[in-house]
């Protein structure tokens, strides 16, 4: 090469993008150092080995994310030759592997996987050599470690990564790297017994000039339109992304003129694996960004939406999260709980709090709907349908609840003779309206509400079994108000401020004894009893503080059975907390008219210690 020549490929490997020339008969002109770096055709990367050839016990670790792809066509059964048992291996499978060339089948250690999301890894330590086989499909990373040395190899799409020691001295013999595929050192190839080449600092790049370029890169679509230009049968290409030998690349293919016909063509290669995880590292960024934005938004609306069920109990909390895992799908809920506890509430908040919040709400209570009537409202029906029928037919609640959810209060009470046919819309989403023939199919969503035992009534044959399974997919319990007395102040002052500008009265407030014996209470008509007995003390109240004189004749009873309780001498703290107790109990049973299971209530002891000590102090 004359001293010209050398100075300009001197500058040709200097440019920061690889670059190929052929001409017009696929021979290469120009590959300069980048663009072998870029493709794997220089052998001087990591801490070399020499050529050679695979032999039997020679320890051979395989790190490969798609079997057959970009492997060599690697087959499940190729797996034998290092002792692995191909049973269930499938083409496409993630496989590692830490095997013996020529050992018997099912004695490998190996994983497999067919599903891609979580990290694939296998380790195993041969004659004090610590090996390790790892997939990271997040990264996109191959890995094999053997004790000090760490081989890892990035992929696009697919590729096979492998590692062979030396049986005898447990030198690293052959390791993989890019442009593999070029230099048919493919896993199956080796596997085969492929002479591989030299490696390291001190190997050679291959002759490349005026060797054909499908040598190195075989198989290629923008190889191919390199060729198609150089020869005048294609256009140039700009900036057009690419994988060429497993690499992802940016070309540009400019066709070379010579006085006005094309003679050859140039590549210009820009590796972009970078820019790719970049690009990927973003859009993790902004799908979890994204996420974060979602959650936050369904907490906001979830808090809105169950922002007047008031309780910091945890039997309340923890009915509050179940129905807000249950506005997360469209499953049927049924709602649990006594008479004023807020099942209506729970069922809005749920809606409101759902994808379906913008639809209707349809309420629909089952004991206030006569039962000759039950079937029209509910389906609808069709003029002329009866007697007195508009002439145009009437629409059912639930033909208007499209798009939203209904709500089933009281469902314990649906006519027996309606529950086949609510069943069927359940199952089916469609009806037919009374008098019609069409059937309407509905997009609704479904919550129930009793106050009932809903599995006494199937025992009963009051309500059909069925049925009863059909509604209880997502049932929640909303404690009554006894169990949560914590609550209790919480929803004073939440009731108190508002009963007031219902009320048209002046701010007011309660005092610490009417607090004690409202939580004593045991609130058998649950919030709803308590609004009312506060909606009373507003109204009797003459100045801002409600006081006992303010509440109903029971609280006033319960306040003199609280005063009444002393201690009448001083003595040993055992026999007070006796003559304490013998008090309490009797003035409790005098206040409950002698009805032992409210006494144990208010008491809030078991059944068994008020045996116990009733029977202990003789009391009647």
């Amino acid at each position: 090469m004359s001293h010209l020549d050398k100075f300009l490929m001197a500058g040709i490997d200097a440019i920061d993008q690889g670059l190929i020339v052929i001409d017009r008969k696929g021979l290469i002109k120009v590959y300069n150092q980048k663009a072998a770096r870029i493709f794997g055709i220089d052998p001087r990367i990591g801490p070399g080995h020499e050529e050679g050839t695979i032999q039997n016990g020679d320890i051979v670790v395989i790190s490969d994310n798609c079997l057959g792809k970009d492997d060599g066509n690697l087959k499940p059964d190729d797996l034998r030759k290092i002792g692995v048992d191909p049973e269930g291996i499938a083409a496409g499978d993630a496989v590692v592997a830490i095997g013996v060339m020529g050992a018997r089948a099912g004695t490998t250690c190996f994983k497999t996987a067919k599903t891609k999301n979580a990290p694939l890894s296998i380790s195993k330590t041969m004659n004090g050599v610590f090996i390790e086989a790892f997939i990271d499909f997040n990264e996109k990373r191959l890995g094999i470690r053997a004790n000090d040395h760490c081989f890892d190899f990035f992929y696009s799409i697919a590729a096979g990564h492998a590692v062979i020691l030396s049986g005898k001295s447990l030198k690293i013999k052959f390791y993989q790297t890019r442009g593999y595929t070029a230099r048919k050192e493919d896993i199956k190839s080796i596997l085969n017994g492929k002479r591989y080449t030299r490696k390291g600092p001190d190997a050679e790049i291959p002759k490349m000039y005026d060797r054909h370029i499908s040598i190195f890169h075989p198989d290629s679509d923008i190889i191919d339109r390199l060729t198609q230009v150089a020869a005048g049968r294609a256009p140039k290409v700009i900036l057009k992304e690419s994988i060429i030998n497993g690499i992802p690349v940016r070309c540009s293919i400019l066709p070379i003129e010579d006085s006005g016909s094309v003679t050859g063509a140039l590549l210009k290669v820009e590796d972009i694996r970078e820019l790719k995880i970049l690009m990927l590292e973003r859009d993790k960024a902004i799908e979890s960004i994204q996420h974060l934005e979602r959650q936050l938004e369904r907490t906001r609306v979830q808090r809105e939406a169950f922002k007047h069920i008031i309780g910091v109990s945890q039997k309340l909390q923890d009915a509050v999260n179940l129905a807000c895992r249950a506005s997360e799908s469209d499953s049927t809920v049924l709602l649990l709980g006594e008479s004023g506890t807020g099942k209506n509430l729970f069922a809005k908040a749920i809606h409101q709090s759902s994808s379906r919040r913008d639809g209707p709400f349809v309420y629909i209570n089952c004991t206030s709907i006569p039962e000759n009537l039950f079937e029209s409202e509910l389906f609808g029906y069709e003029r002329g349908a009866f007697t007195g029928a508009l002439s145009s037919g009437k629409p059912g609640l639930l033909e208007r609840a499209h798009g939203g959810t209904v709500f089933l209060d009281e469902i314990a009470e649906l006519p027996l003779t309606m529950q086949a046919k609510v069943l069927h819309f359940l199952q089916t989403r469609s009806f037919t309206r009374v008098g019609g023939l069409n059937p309407f199919t509905i997009d609704v969503r479904i919550i129930c509400a009793t106050n009932k035992n809903l599995e006494e009534l199937v025992a009963q044959n009051i309500f059909r079994e069925d049925l009863y399974y059909r509604i209880n997919v997502f049932p929640i319990t909303i404690p009554p108000l006894r169990e949560r007395p914590e609550d209790i102040s919480h929803l004073v002052r939440f009731l108190v401020p508002k009963l007031c500008e219902k009320l048209k009265r002046g701010p007011k407030h309660v005092n610490e004894d009417v607090m004690r014996l409202l939580k004593l209470y045991s609130w058998k008509g649950n919030v709803r009893e308590l609004e009312n007995v506060l909606e009373r003390a507003i109204n009797i109240c003459e100045g801002n503080t409600i006081t006992v004189n303010d509440l109903p004749e029971g609280f006033k009873k319960m306040a003199g059975v609280d005063q009444l309780v002393s201690v009448i001498r001083i003595g040993p703290l055992k026999k007070a907390v006796e003559q304490t107790e013998r008090q309490l109990i009797s003035k409790i049973l005098d206040y409950t008219g002698g009805c032992r299971k409210e006494a144990i209530k208010t008491l809030g002891i078991g059944k068994t210690s008020f045996y116990q000590k009733v029977k202990k102090y003789r009391i009647k």
